[in-house]
Order: C-alpha cells, then sequence, then structure tokens
C-alpha cells in the first residue's frame, strides 16, 4: 500500500534529522543523510517496502556513528562492539551489518586489536602468556588469532624478561625472609601473573644468584 510524505520537518532538537509526516500523521525521525538517498520531499508516494528500508538504514547510521565514537577513544574487538550495540538495544541484523562494514573498513580487526594488547601488557603492567589469553579470549578473540598473536609478538624471551624485572622489584619487599620462603612467594607471585614454570624456573634461579 503507498502512502503519501505530507511533511518533511526540520526536527529542533535534532537538527540533522527531520520527521516524516505521511498521511498528515508522525511516522519517525531519519537523518538528513538517508532523507537524501531515499530523495524523501513532501508529495511523494513510498510504499511498506522502502518504508522498511530507510527505518533500516537510519538505526544502521546510527549505530554506525556510536561505533566511531567508541573507536575514536581506543580499540576495540568485535566482540566488545556486539555487545555493547546489544546494550544499546540494535537488532542483531544491524549488529552484523554494522561489524563487517567495520572490519571491511579495517577499523575492527581482531588480530590487530590482539597485537596491540600484547604490546600493551608488555609496555604496562606486564602478564605472562597464560594471562594474556584468558584476557584475549574473553575479549571475544579467536583461539588461533592468540596463539599466532602471542607466537609472533611473545617470545619465550621477551616473557623471560619481563618475570625477571618482576621479581628484581618484588624481592625487594621480602628482604626479611629466608632464601626458601623468598623462592616460594616469588613462584606464587610470578604464577598469579600468568607466566609459565619453565620462565619462573629460570627467574628464579637468576634472581637468587643475585641477591
Amino acid at each position: 500500500m503507498k502512502r503519501q510524505i505530507t511533511d518533511l520537518q526540520v526536527q529542533k532538537k535534532y537538527p540533522s534529522r527531520l520527521s516524516i509526516f505521511l498521511d498528515g500523521n508522525f511516522f519517525c525521525g531519519v537523518s538528513e543523510e538517508v532523507a537524501v538517498k531515499y530523495q524523501l520531499k513532501k508529495g511523494i508516494q513510498v510504499d511498506e517496502e522502502q518504508l522498511k528500508d530507510l527505518i533500516y538504514d537510519d538505526e544502521l547510521l546510527k549505530a554506525k556513528n556510536y561505533v566511531y565514537m567508541l573507536l575514536s577513544r581506543r580499540m576495540y574487538s568485535a566482540k566488545e562492539i556486539q555487545d555493547k550495540l546489544k546494550r544499546q538495544g540494535y537488532t542483531d541484523d544491524i549488529i552484523e551489518d554494522v561489524i563487517s562494514k567495520m572490519e571491511n573498513y579495517g577499523y575492527v580487526n581482531d588480530k590487530t586489536f590482539a597485537e596491540e594488547w600484547v604490546r600493551s601488557r608488555i609496555s604496562n603492567n606486564p602478564k605472562g602468556r597464560m594471562v594474556i589469553k584468558h584476557e584475549l579470549a574473553n575479549k571475544g578473540i579467536e583461539e588461533d588469532v592468540i596463539e599466532t598473536v602471542l607466537n609472533e609478538n611473545f617470545s619465550e624471551s621477551v616473557q623471560y624478561d619481563l618475570a625477571l624485572d618482576l621479581a628484581r622489584k618484588k624481592i625487594k619487599s621480602y628482604k626479611d625472609d629466608d632464601k626458601n620462603s623468598v623462592k616460594r612467594k616469588l613462584y606464587a607471585f610470578l604464577g598469579r601473573h600468568g607466566f609459565s614454570y619453565d620462565v619462573i624456573k629460570n627467574v628464579l634461579e637468576e634472581v637468587m644468584k643475585e641477591s
């Protein structure tokens, strides 16, 4: 069934959006961009399919702008964006479409996100491989991507250097303990930070020689 656009009004509160009136009654608001795309103007006839399409495109545009705002602050994984869009009330179709477009634009890339996460962990608040794997998995990064990124960016020698630096700083707080107690506490400390048994073993050998 065809319906007629009887009026288009710029919204007072949101000047970049237009209110559409069909057959004398308010129908919905859309962005100027969508209005231009569909060549909306007073007097034209529109059918139900066209109305569904323009509503979808308007929702899609709002969702994209929301994601652009998020990405202006920091990188996000695809799952993080999915979760945030769900909390904003967007449908699964809109969410899938937005994420697909952002991936095609190169704005969302889980491998790049994981690489940045690992680099951040090396530079700030160092963690071992196990903790980083868990963190990235919680961000929705696929296991094969995590393994590739860690193998490429988080070598055994890097882990050793990070753990050694942490141990050298931490051991100062154990100056009144005997050596066995120091070793137990350091082992537990590095274990909580996600370092492997082999890394911890080698680090303990080094710091105990130095102490």
